[in-house]
């Protein structure tokens, strides 16, 4: 390309030039210099800042770690010292004064330059059973560097809790005679054994109650329950299967060991097992004196010179007085013959839904071993004179006079030995309706005698539910062909078409078949452990 001679040469040979005399490139050189001198006092300063604030956080983060630890380990201690056989009454103000304890030697005033601390101390029972300690806690930390900023000094609060709930359970485990016919008992056997195993030694305390037709008291409630011999696991592996399904008394029972224990700290836990419908109950039952129309008890024999003569089950005949002694060993009809009433155990055949069928009676309710077969006849009052075939005989296990029941008892009272009503209100119950019992609950039909243990073991865990005195929870295993809308009602599980809010909620498990039971165990064990935390 054409250019202009020299053109470029005046600007080699002569270079501008500012008014001081220095060149332009020069000058531009010195004003780099001083802008990067003033953006590296600037980045210094920051970086100091930086640290500062880094020192800063890092010193508030010790002051609040160190009074989080504070507040815990007040809460703790004081958690840790409350009494189960205690009252929150009798126990608060010794709670918070040993949180305060702790918490002072902690974190004492002026403890990491701090000022101004502050702390407070709630107990209190948070729900059913558990108590809970609440510790908060401020101080005001000193700043070393954001002074600078204007940030002389900035509060620090933490807050610890902890919470104590001792467990007092009775087991009450199923070992009628249909769980030995299904091949059931060993594998229920084997899941409450792991069910036991899941509990703490030394702080949880375990009992046991087995019933079939009767009730056994297997094993006392205690906290050794793994050590002391024998322990509850090897109670449990000698368990065999026989009789009947006396749910109600069962648990009655169990509530009555925890009311004695009587411990207001302690979460109450009745844990069901049942593969049936309840089919026996316990009452004191009034000796048959007159006459009267009802089925019979396959029986035909004399007794004391009077011929019984009642063959078929299925066939309502005129059934004479019964054939009892008194204690004076008079018998029907003899002028002054008085029987008194008798306690003991009335059980129906099969699931307690047939009209007609045998009614057997009258049986301990207390079984003598946990292994008994359920045919110690009489009740805990005392030896009745009994004439032959009474079906009141005391010590004897002919298991054929616990069919004559049904002419010796003149009729089922309304409310059980442990006062559980029995003639309302889940199942309808059959009554005789005309003759010298009318409108009371007849002893001679397994539907009758059935649904009356059946209302009994609901009103059972009602009653028990409602005491205020001693809050029970229920947690149920129900296996099988049981009634699932029964068990759900007596844990008062959430999704029971009566679950009452203002009663313990407690859980119902259902487990199809046997190989379903560990698995159904393991879930009330889980529950409950949650719970105990």
């Amino acid at each position: 390309m054409w250019r202009k001679p020299g053109s470029n040469l005046r600007s080699r040979i002569f270079p501008q030039t500012t008014a001081g005399g220095l060149s332009m490139h020069a000058r531009s050189s010195r004003n780099e210099r001083g802008i990067t001198i003033i953006l590296l006092a600037f980045g210094l300063a920051m970086i100091l800042l930086m640290a500062g604030l880094a020192v800063d956080a890092s010193y508030l983060y010790t002051v609040r770690a160190k009074l989080s630890m504070a507040c815990d380990a007040a809460a703790l201690a004081a958690a840790r010292s409350l009494n189960v056989g205690l009252t929150m009454a009798d126990q608060e103000s010794a709670a918070r004064a040993r949180a305060q304890a702790f918490f002072d030697a902690n974190f004492p005033n002026g403890a990491l330059n701090t000022r101004n601390r502050t702390s407070s101390v709630i107990v209190e029972e948070t729900a059913l059973r558990t108590r809970s300690v609440t510790v908060s806690a401020s101080v005001v930390a000193p700043t070393y560097f954001m002074r600078i900023v204007g940030i002389p000094s900035i509060p620090v609060s933490a807050l610890g809790k902890a919470s104590r709930r001792d467990v007092n359970m009775m087991m009450v485990l199923d070992r009628s005679g249909s769980m030995q016919n299904s091949g059931a008992c060993e594998p229920m056997k084997s899941a409450a054994r792991s069910f036991v195993s899941r509990f703490a030694e030394g702080r949880d305390r375990l009992g046991m109650i087995t019933y079939s037709t009767s009730w056994y008291y297997a094993y006392p409630l205690t906290k050794n329950f793994k050590t002391q011999s024998p322990t509850l696991d090897s109670v449990i592996s000698t368990i065999t299967c026989t009789g009947g399904t006396s749910t109600a008394m069962a648990i009655s029972e169990a509530f009555n060991q925890l009311a004695a224990l009587n411990e207001p700290g302690a979460l109450n836990i009745i844990m069901l097992f049942t593969d049936g419908i309840p089919t026996g109950l316990t009452a004191r039952f009034p000796v048959k004196t007159v006459s009267d129309s009802r089925y019979g008890n396959q029986e035909s024999r004399t007794v004391d010179g009077i011929y019984h003569n009642y063959p078929n089950v299925g066939t309502i005949y005129n059934m004479l007085p019964s054939g009892c002694r008194d204690t004076a060993n008079k018998t029907y009809p003899q002028a002054g013959w008085a029987p008194a009433d008798r306690i003991g155990v009335l059980v129906s055949s099969g699931e307690g839904v047939a009209a007609t069928g045998q009614t057997y009676g009258i049986i301990k309710p207390y079984a003598p071993t946990m292994t008994s077969a359920d045919r110690s006849l009489d009740g805990p009052t005392g030896t009745m004179t009994s004439g032959a075939g009474c079906a009141f005989g005391a010590g004897t296990t002919d298991f054929n006079l616990m069919r004559y029941a049904r002419r010796d008892i003149a009729y089922v009272p309304d409310f059980d030995l442990y006062n559980n009503r029995m003639d309302c209100c889940y199942r309808t119950v059959p009554k005789f309706t005309s003759g010298p019992f009318a409108g009371r609950i007849r002893p001679d039909r397994p539907d009758s005698v059935g649904a009356a243990s059946t209302n009994a073991a609901d009103n059972a865990a009602k009653r028990i539910r409602q005491d205020t005195a001693n809050p029970t929870l229920f947690y149920v295993i129900g296996l099988g062909s049981v009634d699932s809308v029964l068990l759900k009602r007596i844990a008062n599980d959430p999704s029971s078409p009566t679950y009452t809010r203002d009663e313990p909620t407690g859980l119902y498990v259902y487990a199809p078949d046997k190989t379903q039971l560990n698995q159904a165990f393991a879930r009330i064990a889980s529950e409950i452990l949650r719970l105990a935390q």
